[in-house]
């Protein structure tokens, strides 16, 4: 056994949110971290980052989150160096052929201005953005809004909170003993490490170290799937901003490949219609595209399959409001580099951060596909609950574990329109 000082905190999951908690934890305390993962840091779920961030959300709650963390990364830049990871403004497009519907709801009016550009001008659209179909009829354009490169980020919160005297523990946590003042972390079965905290920071994993404390947490775990191909048609402009296509569709198959869908049943759901949702963004020299169109929630697993045809279907998608992508969707040009991490979020699309019912154990998670952007503000807010800040952020209610026991924040709940997946 790790016989460990008063005040050790344990954090189970290195990902980027387990990586912040631990910087900001290192940054306003004097307690003993330690950090704990079955892998290297930053390397599961975070290693399939958008890596994109914007300030913009249909809910108040995930606004003012999204812009305290964009304050804290540029706040990082600012400490360590404009070198120190990359960060840049390069924007955010949600894209539509629908005229008369707004891309978000009238609930979002207000924002307006403040937060994005609204271009229904068909001129504007055709010269500004001549890469997109001719039948694009509105753009809501991200003001404060960009790509980031979260493993430098993260990278650097982890060098940072180590010279501060932050232990990793590399093994699978396989138990957690509750004694009469502490915890023991059983790890690889043999190895445990007592502590006084425990900080859930799981990811997908966050239920299986909850029920280990006799918890769990309202969350689904959606596997979804990106890839990355290369340009050499030169379809996407190295400077356009990451693209939203915000409507839901059919995709084109031919009568032939229809038929032969209908006929089975395994392919059959190929017909149905697709969600809003589709992404797209220069990379390096190729184009990352993604498209979180599954929606059934499964038990993660560490080793995942990838679907095969998960690029061709993702191509003629995205051929819809970029027409020349379909060069590419019958002849995918090599190599296809093709991942896959879950989004572990719940019903609302709102993370989960704060004690629980046992209030030497905290959680962050179900940060779904916004880890990235949100992180850094997540990490502190942990933070502020693990110290027992008496001043919060007027978003921490919306996500503590036991909103949904707040009336109020359950009514907010079920009037949302939109949950901004993607």
């Amino acid at each position: 056994m790790l016989h460990n000082k008063d005040n050790t905190i344990a954090i189970c999951g290195a990902g980027i949110a387990g990586v912040a908690t631990a910087y900001y934890l290192s940054k306003y305390s004097n307690a003993k971290i330690v950090l704990i993962d079955k892998h290297q840091p930053l390397s599961f779920t975070t290693s399939k980052s958008g890596e994109n961030f914007r300030d913009f959300w249909p809910q108040p709650c995930m606004r003012a989150l999204s812009s305290e963390s964009i304050r804290l990364m540029k706040e990082l830049k600012h400490e360590y160096g404009e070198d120190a990871f990359r960060m840049s403004f390069s924007g955010y497009n949600f894209i539509s052929h629908n005229e008369a519907v707004p891309i978000f709801s009238t609930q979002v009016d207000e924002a307006t201005g403040k937060f994005f550009e609204e271009i229904s001008d068909a001129d504007i659209i055709s010269q500004k953005y001549p890469y997109l179909n001719e039948k694009v009829k509105r753009i809501v354009s991200i003001k404060n809004a960009g790509a980031i490169d979260v493993y430098g980020m993260g990278s650097l919160m982890l060098k940072a909170a180590k010279m501060k005297g932050m232990q990793e523990a590399k093994g699978e946590i396989t138990n957690i003993i509750k004694t009469t003042s502490k915890y023991d972390v059983v790890l690889d079965a043999t190895k445990k490490i007592s502590v006084d905290k425990i900080v859930i920071a799981a990811g997908p994993f966050m239920n299986y170290i909850a029920n280990m404390l006799g918890l769990t947490f309202p969350i689904e775990n959606i596997l979804q799937q990106k890839f990355i191909i290369p340009d050499p048609n030169k379809i996407i402009p190295r400077d356009m901003p990451f693209t939203i296509y915000a409507d839901e569709q059919y995709l084109d198959w031919s009568e032939e490949e229809a038929a032969f869908f209908k006929q089975d049943e395994s392919y059959k759901w190929l017909l149905d219609k697709f969600p809003g949702g589709l992404h797209i963004k220069p990379e390096g020299q190729g184009i990352k595209l993604g498209w979180a169109f599954n929606r059934v929630d499964e038990t993660p697993k560490w080793k995942i399959t990838l679907s095969d045809y998960f690029p061709q279907i993702v191509l003629k998608g995205a051929s819809r409001f970029m027409s020349r992508l379909i060069e590419y969707e019958k002849n995918i040009p090599t190599p296809v580099i093709q991942y896959a991490g879950y989004y572990t979020r719940t019903k609302e699309n709102w993370p989960l951060i704060g004690p629980t019912k046992d209030s030497n154990v905290f959680v962050i998670g179900a940060l779904s596909g916004f880890g990235t952007m949100t992180a850094c503000a997540a990490g502190q807010l942990c933070v502020q609950y693990i110290l027992n800040k008496n001043e919060l952020p007027d978003y921490a209610p919306y996500f503590h574990p036991n909103r949904y026991q707040n009336s109020a924040i359950l009514r907010e709940i079920r009037k949302n329109k939109n949950d901004g997946q993607l």
